[in-house]
């Protein structure tokens, strides 16, 4: 992290990011309080991490029992992830939430370093807009909730600093790692396709197989092909109209209406299921022409950008998954704070702000009834994935224009017939 800057960032600026981030990290922890009174078996945060546990408690049918009556339910993890599941099954439900916590805190603590050496800013501008990217609501309901979209973020950021720094081994296993447990940080080694990185993609691929073969000492091949050709696909099928946010999400609120969201699984038109894989696609090959523009002088920015489109990518992207969101919103800040100007400043803060709200919050029942304001307030993680995706490309435009005129082919090496 350099502590060096052309300019002293904003005091008053930093000293008012500090204050409202120490307040809502406060209402981080009165959260967390708030469901070790009520017990992990009981709070209502924690329902899926109950599931998860009363599915990984068998490693012979993981994936047809406890199922809630839905669509998308039960022990939703890739096979070797059992083993984990497993292990925390086997404890009392506090202690096991407990664990997983403390495993997500180390995990964040992690991928905070790790992007912190990659964001050149000033140490007071780092260190504020890391307050501030810990404050955002998808963090906090995350570690609340037992999920494990921290670790997902972690093994995508620790993976690309590895990676970054010449240890692709180090990048493999992170990715690895990450892809086993919930299959997000997959799509991370397409950026390590480059000449400085490829070392990276050959380590990955050696060890997500590794980690496959070794799964089969717990997970019989069978359930691969299940989770693979059943479980999969369907969960890529279905969302919650209203709470999703995501394009598929978004789409299908508007198609119901744009009221009330709808607490239950519903089919996403083929229509959008497509647009959706488009939208990924799309945002695969930009990440990848980001980091091959840049000459990979930015790894976080490639893999915001990627993480960001990934997000209003995914059919079932909740509030919490926005955890992934982390390293996008600080890198964002802490270029801002430490070079603040007027028009840029107002939109990350209002990114910020944005992110703080927690997912579930209801607009005022005169705005709710109103879907050209219901649908954006309920779809604003996803808009704000939009927009750091827009500063990311921005910020790299002159990079974007060179690269373009470097790899077009000039017109005098054609010669008319």
């Amino acid at each position: 992290m350099n502590t060096m800057g052309s300019r002293p960032p904003a005091r008053w600026l930093l000293a008012a990011v500090t204050m409202a981030s120490g307040l809502l990290l406060a209402h981080h922890v009165l959260e967390f309080a708030a469901v070790l009174r009520e017990g992990a078996g009981a709070a209502a945060l924690t329902l899926d991490f109950r599931t998860y546990m009363c599915g990984a408690a068998s490693l012979k049918t993981p994936y047809d029992i406890c199922h809630n009556g839905e669509f998308v339910s039960g022990f939703v993890y890739p096979p070797p992830s059992l083993i984990y599941f497993h292990l925390l099954s086997r404890m009392p439900m506090d202690l096991a939430f407990l664990l997983h916590s403390a495993m997500s805190m180390a995990a964040l603590a992690g991928a905070a370093w790790a992007a912190l050496r990659l964001v050149d800013v000033p140490r007071s501008a780092a260190i504020t807009a890391l307050l501030a990217a810990l404050a955002i609501a998808p963090i906090g309901t995350s570690i609340a909730a037992g999920q494990v979209n921290i670790l997902l973020m972690a093994s995508a950021v620790v993976g690309m600093g590895c990676a970054s720094r010449g240890r692709p081994v180090c990048a493999g296993l992170a990715i690895a790692l990450g892809f086993w447990l919930k299959i997000y940080p997959g799509l991370v080694p397409a950026l390590f396709l480059t000449p400085r990185k490829w070392r990276a993609a050959l380590a990955t691929v050696a060890a997500c197989a590794a980690l496959a073969l070794v799964g089969l000492l717990w997970a019989a091949p069978g359930l691969y092909i299940q989770y693979f050709t059943a479980l999969l696909p369907q969960a890529q099928g279905y969302t919650m109209p209203g709470v999703a946010q995501s394009l598929a999400g978004v789409a299908t609120h508007v198609a119901a209406g744009g009221g009330q969201p709808i607490l239950h699984f519903v089919p996403i038109p083929e229509a959008v299921q497509l647009a959706s894989r488009v939208v990924l696609a799309v945002g695969v090959l930009l990440a990848m022409a980001h980091g091959l523009a840049t000459r990979e002088a930015r790894p976080l920015d490639s893999l915001n950008l990627l993480l960001c489109a990934s997000l209003v990518a995914a059919p079932n992207a909740w509030g919490y998954h926005y955890a992934l969101v982390f390293p996008a919103i600080l890198a964002a800040l802490a270029r801002t704070l430490h070079h603040p100007r007027a028009l840029r400043t107002a939109v990350v803060l209002a990114c910020w702000l944005a992110l703080v709200i927690p997912a579930w919050t209801d607009p005022p029942a005169p705005l709710a009834a109103q879907p050209w304001f219901n649908v954006p307030f309920r779809a604003r993680y996803g808009l704000v994935a939009l927009v750091l995706i827009a500063l990311i490309l921005w910020d790299a435009r002159q990079d974007l224009r060179s690269a373009l005129g470097r790899w077009r082919v000039p017109s005098g090496n054609f010669s008319r017939r």
